[in-house]
């Protein structure tokens, strides 16, 4: 079986989106993979559904920046969000409460 990449996960995002976990919310996280297979995505989560574009959005309700090989390690389960944030391989900018809220929206990989 093939390895997962960073690309996959992102864009499979709208089949692993729980909706009944996400309730009302109404956000858009833009995401900025880094290294090998990185690239731009912003998902938008808004009438409880989930999609994901290719690119770069204007303000968007909170940032990621991640290396893919930790962006895959989180979406796995094996590297935790906090220890992610503390150690600095994740960088968060705006709604950071929307981010740890996140986490539960997602069925992990």
């Amino acid at each position: 079986m093939a390895e997962l990449t960073a690309r996959q996960i992102i864009e499979e995002m709208p089949d692993n989106f729980r909706p009944e976990r996400a309730g009302r919310a109404d956000a858009v996280v833009q995401f900025r993979l880094t290294g090998e297979g990185g690239g731009d995505w912003y998902v938008t989560i808004k009438d409880r559904t989930c999609t994901v574009v290719e690119g770069v959005t204007e303000n968007p309700s909170a940032t990621v920046q991640v290396d893919t090989a930790d962006y895959v390690a989180l979406s796995t389960g094996k590297l935790g969000s906090m220890k992610a944030f503390a150690s600095g391989k994740v960088k968060a900018s705006g709604d950071l409460t929307l981010m740890k809220r996140m986490e539960n929206w997602f069925y992990k990989r």
